[in-house]
């Protein structure tokens, strides 16, 4: 399915990137907003671990089904189905209907997210040669919509409740289809054509696996109730938002410069030293050092959704449809776990303990995973 049509000009890859930012937009906000307002959909804290994994959980196997899947519908027809599904999850979040209908959307949602990503990734890496600038342009776009929706929604959480502000998010969401429809189809990427397997575990899958567990999972859990505790002088939504959307801000301003690093001088390097500070960050958290390791976690954190794209297709021998769902999988592995352990790890551990050891493992995926060659697939 990838695309490796001669040309697939710049306008597509913009348009890609439009189409998952867009969809995007009621998963950036609930991770911000359930964990601070779940008494407002009548569940526990536990409850919001499960949801805020529950798609992670799905995309384990929906990542190499939907790969196997767009390889025969094509790149654009998979967007548009999946930007439908985004309208629909989004709405969901703000409806009344319990923890079955949320329970749902969050189901529907790790489906489509699964096929938006790999689908503006497919375009993103059309152009092989510049594929660092080209995913960075795209990651770009992504940053930008996420970060407005960050602020955005955090003030307009404030003015229409914490439920409602999902059902203006579902109607913007409506853009995504349109910016879909639009597309240009992609020519199919030959493949082995093996079909639907759950992919093994390489290097760059256990750094993904450590990146959601502790990233995508613990620290993004906690980062409200550390905030929370730091910065007393706006509310603790807003709080959470503006930092969460530093990291999107990175990925617009430093991820086409990451990309163009990545061309010059290999993904690989620039991916050791980025670890290297994303390690420090949870060190300064363990030493109580809250908001300054938080901004740098976050910040180090976005560069990865522009290095790994191009370390994958450089890694890949086969489709790279198919190598992405592996690392991708791998990488909801552990954000999925994450969640679900980050109630009972945040209460029952201290802080230093807990992210003292967090950085330890974050070490430890730098020097094994990052900074050893991995060999082609």
């Amino acid at each position: 399915m990838t695309a490796i049509a001669p040309v697939v000009p710049g306008r597509a890859v913009a348009l890609s990137g439009a189409v998952l930012g867009l969809g995007l937009l009621g998963d950036t906000l609930i991770y911000a907003v359930l964990p601070l307002y779940h008494v407002e959909w009548g569940i526990s804290l536990a409850m919001v671990g499960v949801l805020l994994s529950l798609n992670r959980w799905i995309r384990l196997l929906a990542n190499s089904l939907v790969a196997a899947i767009g390889e025969r519908l094509g790149a654009r027809r998979m967007m548009i189905m999946a930007a439908l599904g985004s309208v629909v999850a989004t709405t969901c979040y703000g409806l009344d209907g319990g923890e079955a209908l949320q329970i749902a959307a969050r189901m529907l949602w790790g489906i489509s997210f699964a096929a938006l990503n790999l689908g503006s990734l497919a375009y993103a890496v059309a152009d092989r040669a510049n594929a660092g600038k080209r995913v960075g342009a795209s990651r770009g776009m992504i940053g930008v919509i996420q970060a407005s929706c960050f602020v955005g929604g955090a003030l307009l959480v404030l003015q229409v409740g914490p439920r409602n502000v999902f059902l203006v998010l579902g109607a913007i969401t409506l853009l995504a289809v349109a910016a879909a429809v639009m597309l240009p189809a992609l020519h199919a990427e030959p493949t082995d054509r093996r079909g639907f397997r759950l992919p093994r575990p390489h290097r760059l899958e256990v750094w993904g696996f450590l990146l959601g567990f502790a990233g995508d999972g613990v620290f993004l859990l906690t980062l409200a109730f550390l905030l929370k505790d730091s910065v007393t002088s706006v509310a603790p939504i807003l709080a959470t938002s503006l930092v969460l959307s530093l990291r999107c801000l990175v990925e617009a301003t430093g991820g086409p410069v990451g990309g163009w690093m990545g061309d010059r001088f290999g993904a690989r390097p620039v991916a050791v030293i980025t670890g290297s500070l994303l390690v420090l960050g949870y060190f300064l958290i363990a030493g109580h050092v809250d908001v300054v390791g938080s901004v740098l976690i976050v910040l180090t954190r976005g560069l990865y959704n522009t290095l790994i794209p191009v370390m994958v297709m450089r890694r890949a021998a086969g489709g790279y449809l198919s190598s992405q769902a592996s690392y991708s999988t791998w990488r909801d592995f552990g954000a999925a776990v994450g969640p679900l352990t980050a109630p009972f790890l945040f209460v029952h551990i201290p802080q230093t303990w807990l992210f003292a050891t967090l950085g330890l493992l974050m070490a430890g995926g730098v020097v094994f995973c990052l900074a050893r060659r991995t060999t082609a697939r």
